[in-house]
């Protein structure tokens, strides 16, 4: 089999020979330009797989690299610099580009996990790991994915704590996926009614209970050698938390319905929304569980904390939740993305994504997304709203459209009273149309 050939774009001589001497050490056929314009005639001259472009470079920036070579052919493309900002982080998703990885990045971990997922796969933002998968170019997300780097490959257990929709669950996932253990089983401690939660957790035995009509493993058997990720630990009842005490320091469990004792090889990891703290000084979670669970934290913020990671996490999700509706993603406006920035986001990640999934079902596949997109998606996500305020709502946004951005002009053409207008201008959320087009 034909080696695949890597193009490496860059223009700091030692950082070009030591991607390069990597790349080749991997097996991959690997040529070097020394800057972007070189990089495109070596493109244009020979078979190239993939290419790796830095962003600073003289002469053709990694970005106009990318374009060029979007306009020749489609081969994947990886962008990666230091201290990036938001803009070049959205344009080189917008471009095609498959990754962004922020420079230094370590070569084995991220690299070349990236190179071959990029190599075998469609373009698909879903297909991130490790660290990875925590998108983001603000300092807090920087943060977060060097915990995950430095706890994931340990065996520590690592309390996840951060609001709901903040992305506990993908810190966890990531974790997993950095410390080379298998496998990985989620459960959510709210999933299910406490009198099953035990058996789910610990298996039962045949006719430990009505309906038990053969002996099941339970979670902590099926993740044996890998990782168990315990969501919503907070909400957990005061006996199961003695019961996941006892495996957490003994490393054996048994069964519901007796039998001999199991020993496990089981890491932990656990997430919750809630103030553990309060609530062991409350005395509503053991103190000992507490320590047990917690001994590295990950904390994670909330959207509105991170909010220059709202282009990256945006135009992922777009292309993710397209690509599984079998779409082609949209073109999106940085008026759309400066939208996005203006809203407060309380159900953070989940909400963002829930908003985007209706922007999707909406649009009508032509133009680039605008602000328009975003209050519409949101007027369809909206119960509080009545079939009239909905259909009013809908008038105001196509007049202002119609209008070019003029409120004015908006309101006469709806024949409404100045205040009237202004009345349902702010119940309606729509002065993000006024902020950014």
């Amino acid at each position: 089999m034909t080696a695949s050939c890597i193009l490496i774009a860059e223009d700091q001589t030692a950082t070009r020979e030591r991607l390069g001497d990597a790349l080749r050490a991997s097996g991959f056929a690997v040529l070097a330009a020394a800057d972007g314009r070189e990089a495109l005639e070596r493109f244009e001259a020979e078979r190239v797989d993939l290419v790796l472009s830095d962003q600073r470079m003289p002469r053709l920036d990694g970005l106009g690299l990318l374009r060029a070579v979007r306009r020749i052919r489609e081969v994947p493309f990886i962008l990666y610099s230091s201290g990036a900002e938001p803009d070049v982080v959205f344009q080189a998703g917008r471009c095609g580009a498959v990754r962004f990885l922020e420079y230094p990045f370590q070569v084995e971990e991220q690299l070349l996990a990236t190179i071959a997922e990029s190599l075998g796969r469609s373009e698909s933002p879903a297909s991130a790991r490790g660290a990875e998968r925590f998108l983001g170019v603000s300092p807090a997300a920087r943060r977060v994915r060097r915990l995950i780097r430095r706890l994931g490959p340990t065996r520590a257990s690592v309390l996840v704590v951060g609001e709901t929709g903040a992305g506990k669950d993908v810190v966890a996932r990531a974790l997993h996926e950095e410390s080379g253990r298998a496998p990985l089983c989620s459960f959510a401690v709210t999933e299910l009614a406490e009198t099953l939660l035990e058996a789910e957790l610990f298996g039962h035995e045949r006719g430990a209970f009505t309906g038990a009509v053969a002996s099941r493993p339970g979670l902590f058997e099926q993740a044996h050698g890998g990782t168990l990720f315990l969501d919503e630990i907070g909400d957990a009842p005061p006996a199961l938390q003695a019961k996941l005490l006892r495996v957490l320091e003994t490393g054996e469990l048994r069964r519901v319905g007796g039998g001999p004792a199991r020993a496990v090889n089981v890491r932990v990891l656990a997430a919750t929304h809630r103030d553990l703290d309060a609530d062991v000084g409350a005395g509503r979670f053991r103190r000992d569980l507490f320590y047990r669970l917690r001994q590295a934290v990950i904390p994670v913020p909330p959207l509105r904390e991170r909010l220059d990671d709202l282009d990256v996490l945006g135009t992922a999700a777009l292309r993710e939740l397209a690509a599984r509706a079998g779409m082609q993603p949209p073109d999106v406006s940085r008026a759309f993305l400066d939208a996005l920035r203006a809203q407060p986001w309380p159900g953070n990640v989940r909400e963002l994504r829930s908003v985007l999934q209706s922007v999707l079902l909406w649009w009508e596949g032509a133009e680039p997304l605008v602000p328009a997109d975003l209050v519409e998606a949101q007027l369809s996500l909206a119960p509080a709203l009545g079939a009239g305020d909905r259909a009013m709502c809908q008038r105001m946004v196509e007049a202002f459209r119609h209008a070019g951005g003029n409120q004015e002009a908006a309101r006469r053409e709806l024949e409404l009273t100045r205040a009237a207008w202004r009345h349902r201008w702010r119940r309606f959320g729509l002065a993000v149309l006024a902020r950014h087009g």
